[in-house]
Formats: structure tokens, sequence, C-alpha cells
């Protein structure tokens, strides 16, 4: 096989699986390591891959973030997997925090414990959250970003600094070596912030999130305490985030 057939084979491999190892190719194209280092430096050189630790990846390019309404319906069933898996760990006579992604918003919706106070961002979360007596709900106030119905800025910050919460459930765009990306630093800012605030940190994150990076890198894998995901990453990321104490959550096995 040349080397331009089997740069077109690892970019293929790369759209279904968002990561090849220096061994899978060896072992795929009966090349020498050596062989296979040439063939990703080539595609580095074309801003095809990006060069990791054993491998590559697909270049981060930048994607443009959908609006909140289509991304509700884009992998909807893992979401809503996602969601139960997550509002399952929720316990009476707690308070949590929900932050302003279309994950967290479905597990907004599936939560059936009470009683329990509720601290959100989100607009969204806040209107549909099951409305009982046993449910207290704040929400913080600050600027409202009107495409994806998030409040943000200083003020929403300095009011997450006098809460504490027991659990936090936070969204990403990308979950990679170095840590979460999203498509805000400012909604950024107010993850991070609730991590701060709480004593367990979920982030949510469904399988297409693994190895993809988008605008602002924000937290660092250590300060997760768990991920729930659908399908479990490729085994290198699940190595990452065992080292950085992240437990790996798989929504319906139990």
């Amino acid at each position: 096989m040349y080397q331009e057939e089997r740069m077109e084979a690892i970019l293929r491999h790369l759209k279904q699986h968002q990561r090849m190892s220096i061994q899978e190719m060896c072992r795929q194209f009966n090349i020498s390591r050596d062989t296979a280092r040439r063939d990703t430096v080539r595609l580095a050189e074309q801003g095809m891959v990006v060069r990791t630790h054993g491998g590559v990846m697909l270049s981060a390019v930048k994607e443009t973030l959908k609006g909140y309404g289509e991304r509700l319906e884009r992998a909807s069933t893992e979401k809503r997997d996602i969601a139960v898996e997550a509002a399952s760990r929720i316990k009476q006579d707690e308070t949590i925090m929900l932050d302003a992604s279309t994950t967290v918003q479905f597990t907004a919706e599936q939560i059936t414990t009470f009683p329990l106070t509720v601290i959100t961002n989100s607009v969204e979360n806040a209107e549909r959250l099951p409305y009982q007596m046993e449910t207290d709900i704040y929400l913080l106030g600050g600027r409202l970003h009107p495409e994806h119905r998030f409040l943000y800025g200083p003020g929403t910050l300095e009011k997450l600094g006098g809460y504490y919460a027991d659990r936090a459930f936070i969204g990403v765009i990308g979950v990679c070596e170095d840590g979460f990306y999203y498509a805000h630093e400012e909604d950024a800012a107010v993850k991070q912030k609730m991590a701060d605030r709480a004593g367990k940190v979920y982030v949510l994150a469904d399988h297409t999130k693994f190895y993809k990076k988008h605008f602002y890198r924000g937290m660092e894998l250590a300060e997760a305490d768990a991920v729930i995901t659908d399908i479990l990453p490729p085994p290198e990321m699940q190595k990452v985030l065992q080292e950085h104490g992240v437990e790996l959550i798989t929504a319906g096995q139990r």
C-alpha cells in the first residue's frame, strides 16, 4: 500500500474512532513503527491530524455550535440515557447544581428525588424542573445569553461563591487528555465555579465528546469526580481518566 493510500485509510479510521495509535497502524497496515511515524508526520504537516502521545487524532477544527433546540434533538437517546443515570445519583434533602447544557436539561426532567434544592444558571432548567412544594429552585442572576439560554457574568460568579452543593452536574463540548472543552468562555467560568463549590462533580458526556476540542479549555480532568457517558471511550482515554482519579460511569450498566 502506498503512503497516500495509508493516509486516506488513517483519516477514515479517525472519522469513525476519533483516534489511532502507532501500534494500530502497524498492525492494520503491516508496516514498521518508523513508517507509521512518517505517515503521521506528513498528515500533521498538512494540518489534517494532531499528533498525540503514541498516535494521532483529527485536527481540532472549531465547529459552529448548533442552536439550543437543535442540540436537544441531536443524540437525544444517548443524552436521555445519561440523564437517567445522573438523576439516579441524587439523594433526598441534597442541594445540587445544574449547568446550562442540553444533557443536564434532560437530567432536570428525570429528577424524582425530593425534597431537593436546585441551583442553576439555566432558564430552561428552571422551567423544566418538576414543580413541587418540596423543590426549592434558585435561578442565578446575571447576563442572559439569548440563544443558548444561560446566565453568566461577574454577578453570576459572585452569587455562586456564596453557595455550596452536594453535587454538581456539568455538560461539556469535548473531553480530551488536557481537560474539558466548552464553546463559550463565559459559560465555562460558571461551570468552573460550580465545580469549585460542589462536594462531588459529575461531567455528562456522550461518546461523541471524547477527543473533541472546541473554542475554550476550562476545567482540568482532575476537577471532575466522575464522567457519565453512554459508551466507553477508547482504552487510552479510560487510562487517562483513571490516572486523574476520574470514575467512568456507563449509563445503564450497574
